[in-house]
Formats: structure tokens, sequence, C-alpha cells
């Protein structure tokens, strides 16, 4: 398949997006607290509580990308992105660091996967999901690229400088890649009341049974990803492990999702959405499983086994929650579909990384592995059974 700049494009936009407003956190938090002689728990209390403001973001902006269209959200987004960033620049205090980050996760949503993924629903219909996978394989290497750039840049600039340049490219590099993207379909963009119809029209009729059963599946799915990505290091450390095992493991991840999402897109009529789905949340708690093995022994080849089945169940994740609402769904109405979705999915994420460490303080890793262990156990269940029992949406 052929694919336009459009979509690599996007990739790009989206590496942007993540790179800028989630994964410079890490690097320049402890910056801005150092310079402000704040505490670290401040610092990413706020952030927390930033993401839970995503809750609330997600279904205003699924809604915006339905009535308006998906490229003007995202341009419109990276404009708001560009103006959150260079106010962190200038920012004075406490409570302006607190308004500004709120303000930036708020908007996050709107230059992130789930306009992203809106946009190639608008653009390509049910036809969708190799694009959702290429562009996921591009943003995959976010991290990648960003966390040795902003240590790079604070070796020669400060870190107001530096969100300067953040700002800078969301305005110059993925503002332009938004505007030229095509415009939506005329059949997956409408009016509330057409989309109503819509919907009525294509959807199956238990549609709010197989809302329940995605959103609990995603909302697991997130919690373990997100606990992991915050706590894995903590966990292992108290499992046993040596630091430089630790570490290695969890450098493993980011290469074992990139593989995943590679094997998907080369052979992505191989599997439906929905075996898809299922395989993302057994490969994921395949891994739990194994890290949960270091429970007798912390043995290197658990370490490393957990990264490989984990990384590649979380690489499919990303995929899945673009394009399972596309297949049962459809594309109408599809912004508010994932708006309502990620809302849930943002709650539980936000909470997952303290839950998990008061249960290892409170009651051991293993106790917090088996917490991790259930719920994407969970997360298995909810997908078998939504993709046992339901039907895809109607292509008409």
């Amino acid at each position: 398949m052929k694919f336009s700049p459009a979509t690599i494009g996007l990739g790009v936009t989206m590496t942007i997006g993540y790179g800028t407003l989630y994964y410079s956190f890490s690097v320049l938090a402890p910056e801005i607290a150092r310079e402000f002689g704040w505490s670290r728990s401040f610092v990413f209390g706020v952030f927390s509580f930033g993401l839970l403001a995503g809750a609330i973001a997600a279904p205003v902006i699924g809604r915006m990308v339905d009535r308006l269209g998906a490229r003007l959200v995202l341009c419109v987004g990276s404009l708001a992105a560009a103006l959150a960033l260079s106010l962190f620049a200038v920012m004075q205090n406490a409570w302006q660091f607190a308004g500004i980050t709120l303000a930036a996760e708020f908007i996050a949503l709107a230059v992130q996967y789930d306009a992203g993924f809106a946009a190639l629903a608008q653009s390509h219909g049910r036809e969708a999901r190799a694009h959702i996978t290429l562009v996921t394989l591009i943003a995959g290497f976010a991290s990648t690229i960003y966390w040795p750039l902003l240590q790079w840049l604070l070796t020669w600039m400060t870190w107001r400088e530096i969100y300067l340049v953040l700002a800078a490219m969301n305005l110059l590099i993925a503002l332009p890649i938004h505007l030229a993207l095509p415009k939506a379909r005329i059949d997956t963009v409408a009016t509330p009341a057409a989309a109503e119809r819509t919907d009525e029209a294509s959807l199956p009729k238990d549609r709010t049974r197989q809302m329940v059963l995605m959103a609990i599946a995603f909302a697991a799915g997130g919690f373990v990803i997100s606990a992991i990505g915050a706590t894995l290091l903590v966990l292992m450390r108290d499992l046993g492990y040596a630091t430089g095992i630790a570490t290695l493991a969890g450098s493993l991840i980011g290469p074992s999702q990139v593989a995943a999402r590679l094997i998907e897109y080369i052979r992505r009529n191989l599997f439906s959405p929905p075996l898809t789905a299922v395989i993302a949340a057994a490969v994921m708690a395949l891994g739990i499983a194994l890290l949960a093995g270091s429970l007798l022994i912390p043995a290197t080849g658990f370490a490393l086994a957990f990264a490989l089945f984990y990384g590649a169940g979380q690489g499919l994740t990303s995929i899945v929650r673009g394009v399972l609402p596309l297949h049962y769904f459809g594309a109408a109405g599809y912004g508010r579909t994932m708006g309502t979705l990620s809302a849930v999915r943002i709650v539980v994420s936000a909470l997952a990384p303290v839950s998990v460490i008061w249960i290892n303080d409170w009651a051991g890793p293993g106790a917090a592995l088996a917490c991790l262990a259930l719920v994407s156990l969970m997360a298995v269940l909810a997908t078998t059974v939504l993709t046992a029992g339901a039907r895809p949406a109607a292509t008409g």
C-alpha cells in the first residue's frame, strides 16, 4: 500500500506532540524544581493533575473533532501548544507553573493520538488501519528522540530557552503539516444531529455494552502501561535486580514496541482488529506473568523476557486504541467515541503509579505485581468478551 505524505507527516507531528508535551516533562521538571527550590513531589504532583485534566479534555476535543474536523482541531492544537510552551519559558511562580501545566495537558490531546487517529479515520474511513499503524510506528520513537535531544540541549542552553525551542517545533513544523492535511470526507464530519442519525443507522444495537467492555479493556491496559512506565525500576530493584539489569530491561521495551508495530504494519491483513486486540492484551499479560517469576528468583532471563513480551503488547495496544473503535463503530462520530473512551483511560492511568507504589511500599513487590497481573487479566477478559459477542459496524 502506498501512503500519502500526509500520513508520514502526521507521524512526525504526533512525535512532536508527545515529545514536547509529555516526554519533555521528565527531563525539564527537575531543572524547574531546582531553580525555584520546589520539591520533586510537588512538580510531578502538578503533572499528575494535568494528566487528569486530559480526562476532561478528551470528550470536549472529541466532539470538536466531529463537528469541525480533525484537521482544524490539530491546527488550533499546534497553536495552543506553542503558546503554552512559550508561557513555561516566562513563568515566575508556582501558581503560574500549575496553571500552565494544566492548560498544556488539556491541550495535549488535540495534537496527540486521539486527534491524529480521527484525522486518519475521517480521511480514509474503514481503511485507516494501516495508516494508523504507520503513524504509531513513527511516533513510537518520540522518547528515543526527545530524551537524548533534551539532555543535549541542556548542556548549552537553559530550560527556559528549551521551552521556546519546543514551542517553535509546534509552530514551525507541526502547524504547517497540519494545515497541509486533506480535508475530512463529507460523510465522516457532520452536524451533531446528522452524526446521531448515522450512528443509529450503522452501529449495532448493543453499542452500550461494546463501549463499556472497550472502556474497561482500554482503561485496564492504560493502568498497566502507566504503572510500569513510572514504577518499573522501583519494582525491579525491590525484586532484587541490580540497577544495570533493570535499566537494560527497561531499555528493551521501546525496541519491542517498534518491532511489534512493524510486524503489524507488514502483516496488517493477517489478523482482524479484534484478534489483534486480544493478542495485544494477552501478550502484555504474559509479560507481567514473566516478571512475577522473579518472585522465585531474580533471574536475568525473567527480566528480559518480560521486556520483550510486555513491550510488544504495549506497542500493539497503541494501534488497537485507534483501530478497534473504528472497526466496531465506524468513522462517523469517531471523535466523540474516542473522547469517551480516552476520558476513562486517562483517569485510571493517572491513578496507576501512585496506587502501585503504595501497594509496593505497604505489602511488597509481590502484591504490586499481583495487582498488575489482575488488571492485565481484566483487559484480556474484557477484550475477549467484546470480540466474541460483538459485530462490526456496517460499512455502508
